[in-house]
């Protein structure tokens, strides 16, 4: 049923400045339809790609997917490692084997070492540098005349 102009009117809500502003009429039921069909809508999208992704993989691998690698959850491809560096702790203890190795001298016979330790080296490279501090600096040499 249509509205008269006087009910029309009556809803006209007039400001203390002349503005004229008229009350929210919100009809409920067509925003729940179009809120319930845009989701049915979505849902039958979700479905549709869902299907879309079972027939594209079964026609790409009739068989199923292929067998893991053997090669899977080794240390070490290649020479690429496979765990993470926090995780990884082959390489701290390997250095640190030649490390004390270093430290330890090693030579060709058990219990011979050919090569000082790391300790001594460093001794003898501090003394001899505090020797060369002690030393006077030599006398500069005079100028040739001409």
């Amino acid at each position: 049923m249509k509205k008269t102009q006087s009910e029309v009117e009556s809803r006209v809500i007039v400001g203390a400045h002349g503005v004229a502003a008229e009350e929210d009429h919100i009809v409920m039921g067509k925003v729940v339809g179009i809120g319930i069909g845009a989701m049915v809508l979505f849902l039958a999208g979700a479905v549709w790609a869902w299907r879309v992704q079972v027939v594209t993989m079964q026609e790409a691998q009739p068989d199923g997917p292929p067998p893991r690698p053997a090669a899977v959850g080794q240390y070490e491809i290649g020479i690429v490692n496979q765990r993470l560096f926090e995780q990884d702790w082959r390489a701290t203890e390997k250095l640190g084997g030649q490390h004390q190795a270093l430290k330890n001298g090693y030579g060709d016979q058990p219990g011979v070492t050919a090569h000082k330790t790391l300790e001594q080296a460093m001794d003898q490279v501090i003394t001899a540098e505090a020797q060369k501090a002690r030393e006077p600096a030599p006398a500069p040499t005079p100028a040739p005349e001409p």
